[in-house]
């Protein structure tokens, strides 16, 4: 099915350049065929580590799925054949997924963060949505060797979705690592989404999402991200040497 996905490469890493209410539908589809697929949300951030990490980028070619989540993205895709409709956030698309979940009857299974964040957050969702079938969860803070009885408990359960919630790139990692012996139809890294589910963390207002300035309002209330944040006018650099190359930045 990856095949019938429009895809552009940005920096040499594929995106989808499907909007959110095409992404969820795909992902339904992806569902119904009962195999395992793994599904990206990328930002500028991931697509440098991936040009250093060839783990990383071999992880992305084979993900059937890599959204463009960061309004960097979707900039510098306007410089490719298919400009993408709209960012594809991956906290918007779990709280999508999520739903989808609750309204077909779909489970989930939740693994990441710290313990009393991630009960807190999995107590908020069947709050908000009581039809949502969580059939299990386990935080972050494993030992090596309790990494095996998560993955068997995760088999053992057999949820339709998995969302790991590690930070990117472990989660990443920890995917494509573990999905092979999952019983599950698709996993997903989510990042920070249980923070803000279990309300630990607040998502910048609607304002700021519009203005496409989200970013900055995290790096505001969390000033520690600037070394993170460095990697965004290389990134911009990046874009415009190859755009005005004409060489890297195509349809796939």
């Amino acid at each position: 099915m990856k095949e019938a996905v429009p895809i552009v490469r940005i920096l040499g890493i594929p995106f989808s350049v499907m909007g959110m209410d095409e992404t969820v539908s795909y992902c339904e589809d992806l569902i119904r065929t009962g195999n395992a697929h793994h599904v990206i949300t990328a930002n500028p951030e991931i697509v440098m580590l991936a040009r250093k990490d060839e783990g990383l980028r071999n992880i992305i070619e084979g993900a059937q799925l890599v959204t463009c989540d960061g309004t960097g993205i979707v900039w510098a895709s306007k410089y490719t054949d298919f400009s993408a409709k709209e960012r594809v956030a991956g906290f918007d698309l779990t709280m999508r997924l999520l739903n989808l979940s609750a309204e077909r009857g779909f489970s989930v299974y939740f693994v990441g963060a710290k313990p009393e964040i991630i009960k807190k957050a999995v107590e908020n969702l069947q709050e908000l949505l009581p039809a949502l079938q969580v059939a299990g969860y386990h935080h972050g803070y494993f030992r090596a060797g309790d990494e095996q009885k998560i993955c068997d408990d995760i088999q053992d359960k057999q949820p339709t979705i998995l969302f790991v919630a590690m930070g990117a790139p472990k989660q990443e990692f920890w995917i494509a690592e573990h999905l092979p012996q999952l019983n599950v139809s698709l996993a997903l890294g989510i990042g920070g989404s249980l923070d803000v589910l279990a309300g630990a963390v607040k998502r910048a207002p609607l304002f700021w999402q519009k203005v496409r300035l989200e970013w900055l309002y995290r790096f505001i209330k969390q000033p520690s991200r600037w070394k993170r944040m460095l990697v965004l006018p290389e990134f911009v650099y990046r874009v415009l040497k190859d755009q005005k190359g004409g060489a890297k930045i195509s349809k796939s």
